[in-house]
């Protein structure tokens, strides 16, 4: 049994594509916590609305790389492609960010929304880089 902490994050039909993602992510894990949803303006010229952002924490029996390519499948069968990234349009992006306690992704020192959502779930859990 593996622990993850991913991130999620939308600017297109926000409210809608986050829950969504989460219903989609429970039929293939369990969701132990989730934070607060955070709302930021975008970061970068290509996208013109703001995003909403939540952690979650989830139980995976999976591998790393299944759990990785389970993340893309659910972002490909709601809409995320090279053209909607080209537009500045995510409907859903699905980062894990922690594995087991281990740093996978340097957004977590890099963006202080995505260190805010990881931080209100982390408890019981030792992170590494």
């Amino acid at each position: 049994m593996n622990t993850a902490i991913i991130m999620l994050g939308a600017n297109i039909n926000q409210e809608e594509n986050i829950l969504l993602a989460k219903e989609k992510l429970n039929g293939f894990f369990e969701i132990i916590d989730e934070s607060t949803v955070i709302v930021t303006k975008p970061i970068g010229k290509k996208y013109h609305t703001d995003f909403h952002n939540q952690a979650l924490k989830l139980i995976s029996d999976d591998t790393y790389k299944e759990t990785e390519r389970l993340f893309k499948h659910i972002e490909n069968e709601m809409g995320r492609s090279a053209l909607t990234n080209q537009q500045g349009e995510v409907p859903i992006d699905i980062d894990l960010i922690f594995w087991n306690g281990v740093l996978k992704r340097s957004d977590y020192d890099r963006f202080p929304f995505v260190k805010q959502c990881v931080d209100e779930i982390k408890d019981n859990i030792e992170l590494r880089s």
